[in-house]
């Protein structure tokens, strides 16, 4: 396999193309991780830390318990009440 790049324009179109968020957010999921972490660490090399990122967290809203990006279920941050403010008691406050 050579590793000669001949045409930087063809290297400008691919980063211009998979950069685009629509593309992302339709194939990551599709992606296995292997094969989204190949394409985030081209990205990367080709200077476009971003779109690898995007990338990643598109990818990952499909992983599963045990996929390398798996980031768990995601709740709504609830503010915790405080039991206190139900006694309504002045020494309690």
């Amino acid at each position: 396999m050579s590793t000669l790049i001949s045409d930087s324009n063809e290297l400008i179109h691919f980063t211009a193309v998979f950069s685009k968020h629509d593309l992302t957010a339709d194939l990551a999921p599709r992606l296995s991780c292997i094969e989204v972490e190949a394409l985030a660490g081209l990205l990367r090399a080709l200077g476009e830390p971003a779109a690898a990122n995007t990338w990643i967290q598109e990818h990952a809203t499909d992983d599963e318990l045990g996929d390398a990006h798996y980031q768990g279920d995601t709740l709504e941050y609830l503010v915790p009440i405080d039991p206190m403010d139900d006694l309504g008691c002045d020494s309690c406050q």
